[in-house]
């Protein structure tokens, strides 16, 4: 037992502790601790693309100004925002992700590739982070128009991403031909331009550029509630959107089904019915809340009262929003107590006719990050990323 007390010591002392516990290898005498050679495993490992096993970044000349000055911004930004670096850790490599000090020390080289190896970096150039989400961030550019580049989309099946970012893309095309066919509607988003970005590592990456707009979480941030503690200020607008949209998912019931078939719903009892089998079919039409709805909307009896969940369905039968935003609810606040009144009318009627065809989880990533602020019309939500 001695012995290998004194093993283990000397083990600590050769072992590398000065990288992340995730990346520390073991001292290589001891070679009962060597990592598994892949040529060990009976599978073949799948073929990548050249450069991703090592890690290795092919060496990027820029060019002019333009090209110097957005690999600048680029890499400040992802010095600057921890939500871009992790935009980048995720779309790093097929490979896998990489040791957080290889990431940090290749970054400005990845970076450095993108912008000289892809046109879209290489016209105008950026101004401003606008903003950042699970799957890609924004930037502001010189010619007044907002790029947004991502590494995937959401995907509602698995709640993970899709690194084909097959819906972003389609749902860019259609917008992008409606702005150009003149067929778009107020508030609409505007879509310019959409491509692939090239990547050191074969990987796609995408863009989409888009009209001028500010991201709703900043612009509730710096301007419309300066005073306020950011934090408060965002989590509050991400609580409103949530209700929002259980709100636009409760008036597509009452537009099917009426109000009083809303007041006499158990929502309990269908719940129990519709998880603990299959729905009859003599009951095909019956109510159906979303499994994810519930998080905002009261749906237990007080007392005597209605539910609230039969008080809105009432209101919204009546199209009197205005006393459903004044009703007290998270903290014994009103409904709405940030967001602007014809905003938030705006962006539930936008929400509303998604939801016609899509699910609340469909749209799980709708938030502040994610929708903007026209710069023409501060009352007009740009939902830009779902």
């Amino acid at each position: 037992m001695k012995l290998i007390m004194e093993n283990w010591r000397n083990f600590l002392k050769e072992a590398d502790t000065s990288r992340p516990p995730w990346d520390q290898t073991a001292p290589a005498k001891l070679g009962a601790i060597k990592p598994m050679d892949p040529r060990d495993v009976k599978t073949p490992a799948a073929v990548s693309a050249p450069g991703a096993i090592s890690g290795t970044i092919p060496q990027a000349q820029l060019s002019g100004e333009i090209q110097i000055h957005n690999a600048n911004k680029l890499h400040e930004y992802f010095e600057e925002d921890r939500r871009i670096r992790n935009v980048f850790l995720s779309g790093w490599s097929e490979e896998g992700h990489p040791s957080w000090k290889e990431y940090q020390e290749k970054a400005k080289q990845y970076i450095d590739f993108m912008v000289a190896n892809n046109p879209i970096f290489q016209n105008n150039k950026i101004v401003e982070n606008l903003g950042a989400g699970s799957y890609g961030f924004v930037v502001q550019l010189d010619n007044d128009h907002a790029l947004k580049v991502y590494v995937g989309s959401f995907d509602p099946t698995t709640r993970g991403t899709d690194p084909t970012a097959r819906s972003d893309i389609e749902r860019y095309t259609s917008s992008r031909e409606r702005a150009f066919g003149g067929t778009s509607e107020p508030g609409e988003l505007h879509i310019y331009d959409q491509g692939e970005i090239e990547t050191p590592f074969g990987k796609k990456w995408f863009y989409a550029e888009m009209q001028q707009l500010r991201t709703l979480s900043k612009f509730m941030r710096e301007f419309a509630h300066p005073d306020k503690d950011a934090r408060e200020v965002t989590d509050g607008v991400d609580y409103e959107i949530t209700f929002l949209k259980e709100l636009a998912h409760l008036a597509t019931l009452v537009d099917k089904h009426g109000a009083q078939a809303i007041a006499e719903f158990d929502p309990e009892e269908a719940y129990a019915a519709q998880h603990g089998r299959a729905f009859p079919e003599e009951h095909e039409d019956e109510i159906k809340l979303d499994p994810d709805w519930g998080i905002t909307i009261d749906s237990k009896p007080r007392g005597d009262e209605p539910t609230q969940l039969a008080e809105f369905a009432e209101l919204l039968e009546q199209g009197n929003l205005d006393a459903i935003f004044e009703t007290t609810g998270y903290k014994n606040r009103k409904k709405l107590f940030l967001l602007d009144k014809t905003y938030a009318k705006n962006l539930f009627n936008q929400l509303k006719e998604l939801l016609k065809a899509k699910t609340l989880r469909d749209l799980a990533d709708v938030r502040g990050a994610n929708i903007g602020v026209s710069t023409t019309d501060e009352s007009l939500p740009i939902i830009f990323d779902y």
